[in-house]
């Protein structure tokens, strides 16, 4: 069962980095200038905003693998629509699609993994072998992504949705449907959810790192590429710089077999990650940039699984993937908000500028989760413990 988690999670990872930067470097070769490009973000942010809560109560209750799959379906067409798109209003039509199908998967496949394998520790190592397989996996994307967008500047976008209702299919397939409860009522496992949020004060330090980290990451993911570009990086290399900071992702899976699933560990790893946004924008040394550049995919690759593991340890099992989904809902309101403000910010002070910004809130994001360890140690809080063998 974990192979096949691994094998759908892997294909998905080949569609991210297929699609990779050329999301970005399509949307400015049709004339869209750095804000419109965040402002498309931000409608695909805000569709997944108001549709991603109830969604999640809809994996919770009626299944997580067939709702994942419906929504990397929604998701891959959004994307095709994109690549055929000429004109904004096109473009803002599939950035919507997008949107709900990203609200659709979210809340599904994290908890799914949890609540089938009811193994913390394993759960972690599961997710860690995803990201230190997804490097190899997204390095063989990021050179096809470049190669196809050699032979049309919207091919590696197109395919990129193909695949991604390739792995909605595989999942179907592959992967035993799991649910909290097929009898509960469909509104009561909202209302759980909703309770759960307002009333859990991990989930409040949680969502308050989140809405900080926002902006970071929408400047790293969004603007990576032309920020080196700007720096005098050769445009023909990009592609294949990308596939080798993808792979770099392994490395920090590597290192997250050997981190626990503590607030600490995450903390340190979230100030690390800002830290080196920081001195992203600050230098214009364009060695410096690419060492950070390499460091930075270095720490999400280790900080991934850590992450996962901590926040469902404080989710109640039957709202699990309401509150994730309320959680990704919220995320993300923070996150148009923040690629609205980064590519405003970038067009009037430059991108370094905006990556500084962005990089110190990225700091001040690893002190809420610090807070976690005021709070019950997760093994407390009656979810899953560890087995004594570990698996």
């Amino acid at each position: 069962m974990e192979g096949r988690y691994i094998a759908t999670a892997l294909l998905s990872s080949l569609s991210s980095a297929t699609l990779g930067p050329y999301l970005s470097l399509w949307l400015k070769g049709i004339g869209l200038g750095l804000s419109e490009i965040g402002l498309v973000q931000s409608v695909s942010e805000v569709a997944q905003l108001l549709t991603d809560f109830p969604t999640g109560g809809m994996a919770n209750r009626y299944g997580r693998v067939k709702t994942y799959a419906a929504g990397s379906s929604v998701f891959g067409l959004g994307l095709i629509v994109i690549a055929l798109a000429k004109r904004m209003p096109a473009v803002l039509m599939g950035a919507t699609l997008a949107g709900f199908g990203a609200a659709l998967i979210s809340g599904t496949m994290i908890p799914w993994l949890y609540d089938a394998i009811r193994d913390r520790t394993a759960v972690k190592s599961v997710l860690g072998k995803v990201k230190a397989l997804s490097g190899p996996v997204r390095f063989a994307g990021g050179f096809i992504g470049g190669y196809l967008a050699t032979l049309a500047p919207n091919l590696s976008v197109l395919i990129a949705g193909t695949l991604s209702i390739a792995s909605a299919l595989m999942a179907l397939i592959l992967l035993p449907d799991n649910y909290w409860d097929r009898k509960a009522n469909y509104f009561e496992v909202l209302k759980k959810g909703l309770k759960e949020i307002r009333t859990n004060r991990a989930l409040h330090l949680l969502l308050a790192s989140l809405l900080l980290l926002g902006f970071t990451a929408r400047a790293f993911f969004t603007f990576q590429m032309l920020l080196l570009a700007g720096r005098g990086f050769p445009a023909e290399y990009l592609s294949a710089l990308f596939a080798l900071l993808v792979l770099s992702t392994s490395a920090g899976a590597l290192i997250a077999r050997n981190l626990g699933p503590a607030p600490r560990t995450a903390a340190l790893l979230t100030a690390l990650l800002g830290a080196e946004m920081v001195l992203l924008g600050f230098t214009e040394n364009l060695m410096i940039n690419l060492a950070m550049l390499f460091a930075v995919e270095v720490t999400l690759g280790a900080r991934f699984p850590v992450m996962a593991v901590l926040r469902n340890d404080f989710i109640p099992g039957e709202v699990r993937s309401t509150v994730n989904s309320a959680m990704s809902t919220t995320g993300s309101g923070f996150t148009a908000i923040a690629n609205v403000a980064v590519g405003a910010l970038a067009e009037k002070l430059g991108l370094g500028s905006a990556y500084v910004m962005a990089g110190s809130l990225g700091v001040l994001a690893a002190l809420p989760l610090w807070g976690l360890t005021f709070l019950s140690a997760p093994a407390e809080g009656g979810n899953i413990t560890e087995k004594p063998d570990g698996g």
